[in-house]
């Protein structure tokens, strides 16, 4: 039986500000989304009778200039009614009617959701990059073996300052060039310490590298991987939190293996379930050993094997450098950043329609709740860039061509373009049912991972 006893109040708390977060950061990409209705249909000179932000009973509202501003019970989405907007409303008079608007107009209207959503990522991305943005800098942990690097003298603890005469100072802005110039030889020039420059130059070897789906590709490699050493994030009641592991702690080494990186700690830790391990750490200046005992949990590899490895229940980060730009800096960067993300999560959506990503990957309320939390502890600066994220995200499934979505609607607009006139309202109420059941079921399919998730 549940024992609410066993509550403490810092849990409480913490689900409380996680919840807070969550319910905060979801009425913004809600508001944002409706404003752009809004915002479009004024223009356009449709009357907005009523714009809710969430569903259900009203909690709280005002009346302005023929609009009812509501704010609802349910914050799982929100609303703009505009007159004329139901096929079967009965009007005296059309005029500032959303079915009586230019059809350029309702597409411009229907549009302005997806839109204010990308627009809204990128306001963010400006502010961020002016701001500045802590990113993994050039400093070298691990130099393999037999490698391009090695035979060029590279040694753990060098910085990478120059690439054929660029500037580095992005771990991303490093892979970016060197993939993309297999067998090509380049200069580089390395700071070996604080008073110390070579310069040397290196042939990248044709290699393999995994993308974020999961699928190779051919590209250029030297064998290096970046310093990854210092706790950024430590899960509660995880094998690391209950070993007294921090964030901002430096694992200097587990055992007799020094912590370079991820393919340490791997070594080291991760493939070590169950075993106690001691971990030595650099803490404000001074150093402690903790016995950390990684939890055990069986998985299924990329071969189908089934592997026990060890959970820590950390995130580790490297030698950090702020990218902060002025304000044309930090536009063209805002730019780039949210190109990038939406190719990204469009690619993303292809695949999982396509099957090429598991559909138990698609995540509903809960995984945005745990996921808005996670980055909640990690300090605004994360919390602000999920939600750019999530604005982006927003967008793209808005613009799928779906009944009942902005999409659907969208595509019924261009067929009434190319036709010269609107698609039947039996034919469109057929197609809405047939958009909310897969809408329905596309929901309860993610709740049902998310459970699945929780359970697991």
């Amino acid at each position: 039986m549940f024992d609410i006893a066993a509550l403490s109040l810092d849990s409480i708390l913490t689900f409380g500000t996680k919840m807070v977060v969550f319910l905060i950061g979801l009425a913004a990409l809600i508001f944002v989304h409706e404003l752009g209705h809004f915002l479009i249909a004024r223009r356009c000179g449709v009357v907005v009778e009523k714009f809710s932000l969430g569903f259900g009973p009203k909690i709280a509202g005002f009346h302005s200039k023929g609009t009812d501003f509501v704010l609802a019970a349910i914050p799982l989405g929100g609303y703009v009614k505009m007159k004329g907007e139901d096929p079967g409303e009965e009007m005296q008079d059309t005029q500032g009617s959303f079915s009586a608007a230019p059809v350029q107009h309702r597409l411009a209207i229907a549009f302005g959701g997806p839109l204010f959503n990308i627009l809204f990522a990128l306001a963010i991305y400006m502010v961020v990059y002016m701001v500045g943005v802590p990113t993994l800098g050039t400093t070298i942990g691990s130099v393999f073996d037999n490698s391009p690097a090695q035979a060029a003298g590279l040694k753990p603890g060098d910085r990478i300052l120059e690439v054929d005469g660029r500037e580095i100072r992005f771990w991303d802005q490093l892979l970016d060039i060197v993939h993309k110039a297999p067998g090509q030889p380049m200069e580089f020039v390395i700071g070996k310490d604080i008073s110390t420059v070579e310069t040397v130059t290196i042939t990248p070897k044709i290699g393999e590298a995994t993308d974020l789906f999961g699928e190779k590709e051919k590209v250029g490699l030297i064998g290096i991987t970046p310093l990854l050493r210092n706790v950024s994030y430590v899960e509660a009641d995880s094998a690391a939190d209950q070993a007294g592991l921090q964030a901002g702690d430096d694992i200097l080494s587990i055992d007799s293996t020094e912590m370079r990186g991820w393919r340490d700690l791997k070594t080291a830790a991760i493939d070590k379930p169950g075993q106690e391990l001691i971990f030595h750490i650099l803490r404000n200046g001074y150093e402690h050993d903790l016995k950390l005992t990684p939890a055990p949990k069986t998985i299924t590899d990329s071969k189908g094997n089934k592997v026990q490895i060890g959970l820590l229940g950390l995130q580790l980060r490297g030698d950090m450098v702020l990218e902060q730009y002025s304000l044309p800096g930090a536009v063209q960067r805002a730019f780039q950043e949210t190109w990038r993300l939406t190719y990204l999560i469009a690619v993303s959506i292809k695949k999982l329609i396509f099957g090429s990503i598991p559909a138990d990957t698609i995540g509903g309320p809960i995984l945005i709740f745990q996921i808005y939390g996670q980055q909640a502890e990690q300090g605004f600066n994360q919390l602000i860039r999920l939600t750019a994220l999530l604005s982006i995200n927003l967008g793209l499934l808005n613009l799928l061509p779906i009944p009942i979505l902005d999409g659907g609607h969208i595509f019924f607009f261009l067929i009434e373009i190319l036709k010269g006139k609107p698609v039947s309202e039996r034919n469109r109420e057929r197609a809405s049912q047939v958009g909310l059941f897969m809408l329905l079921s596309l929901m309860i399919f993610a709740i049902y991972n998310d459970i699945t998730r929780v359970m697991n």
